[in-house]
Formats: structure tokens, sequence, C-alpha cells
């Protein structure tokens, strides 16, 4: 058995959606060993949606669950599912791209797109790919077992079609929708995933009053 981030760690250099420049969380040093204090100690700050995280239904809806309301077992997915899918910059995923491979018995669907090789680059965050509402409403309503959908480039929505984006959040996480809503885990690293995936553990950064919160991935391996 092999366990495996499928996260990325933040650091200086992550990219960010609609910014050409990556962000850098905000680290300070507050106590220094090598200055003679007894301890280090460090102060950290960053945004919520920055780096690997997860988006909640609190996200878009003000009657929606926020991250750390959910229980332990939500992040606990045995029957992942990596579909590769192939999209140009700024296209929208739609139900066509993955009809028919989708399984029915799947709790957490990961789209590998291969995007990951632009992390880094403004490309990955100003003409990123996203997914289409359509989409969200056809998983809610044929794949109820899902209970999230995660991704290898920077968010659900496309730079380029922002009001479809907005519009693919809510399709996804509208707790008055049909079924439950599919949590989104978005800038995912799915680039050492292969056909042994068994287990897959996403666990957010469990804050009180955020929507939405960075999230560790692991995969486990057979």
């Amino acid at each position: 058995m092999k366990i495996r981030f499928l996260s990325y760690p933040m650091d200086s250099q992550m990219p960010v959606y609609g910014f050409a420049a990556p962000a850098a969380p905000d680290i300070k040093k507050l106590r220094d060993l090598r200055k003679g204090d007894s301890s280090d100690s460090y102060w950290i700050g960053f945004n919520n949606h920055w780096g690997t995280h997860v988006d909640a239904p609190a996200h878009f809806f003000k009657n929606g669950r926020k991250a750390v309301d959910y229980p332990p077992d939500t992040w606990c997915f045995k029957r992942p599912q990596v579909l590769d899918v192939r999209l140009k910059p700024g296209e929208l995923l739609r139900r066509q791209h993955i009809e028919g491979a989708v399984k029915k018995r799947s709790d957490l669907l990961l789209l590998r797109s291969g995007w990951a090789k632009r992390r880094g680059r403004p490309v990955y965050s100003l003409n990123n790919p996203g997914i289409h509402e359509e989409t969200g409403f056809w998983l809610r309503k044929y794949f109820p077992g899902i209970r999230a959908v995660g991704f290898d480039w920077v968010s659900l929505s496309s730079h380029a079609w922002k009001e479809e984006g907005r519009a693919a959040h809510r399709a996804f996480l509208d707790p008055s929708g049909r079924g439950e809503p599919l949590l989104i885990i978005e800038d995912m690293d799915l680039s050492g995933v292969n056909r042994g995936l068994k287990e897959v553990w996403a666990l957010p950064l469990r804050v009180k009053g955020p929507d939405s919160a960075p999230c560790t991935v692991v995969g486990v391996f057979r």
C-alpha cells in the first residue's frame, strides 16, 4: 500500500484564479530560535480559496453548509473514479465529455486534464477550463452516490466564462437542488494517480466561520 498527496502545499508561488501573478501566504516569524527565543513561532495568513481547497455550499448560498459543518466520514471516499479528459484553454466540460464513463458506484469523481503541467504559468489562472452547469445538474440527478468532484485545474469556473462559472457553482452546490450538493475540490495534483487508487481522504482545514477551506488530500494506492 502507498499513500501519496493529491494536493499542493502552500507556498509563495500559488496560482490564483484570475490573477497572472502567483499568491503568497502572509508568513511572519514571531519567535526565532536563531535570535535567542526559546522556540520558533509563525503567523500564517491566506485566502481560503487559494491552493487546493474545497468549495462548500455556503460559498454561494446563505443557507448552505460550510466545510466545517460536515461530519468526518464525508471526507473519506472508498470508491474514487479517475477520468482523463482533454480540455482546451477556456473550454467548459459538458456531460458529453464524460457520458458513458461515469460509474454508478463512484463516490468521488476526479477529472484529470493534464492542466497541472501549466500550473505556475499565467494561462493556468487566466484561461483555465471549467465545467458547465448542465454537468452539475446531470451528475446530481443520475449519480446520487457521488459526493464530490475534484480536478487538476484552478477553478470550476473558467475565467473566460465567469457568469457560466457562477451558474455552474450554483448547480453543484445548491442545497435546494436535486439530491445532495456536490462538494468541489479545486486545484488538485492528479499527476501521480494510477489505476491502483483505492481510497481518497480530503481533509479541509477546520475553521469556524469561512464558507470553504484549504484542503489536504491523500490517495491510498494498492
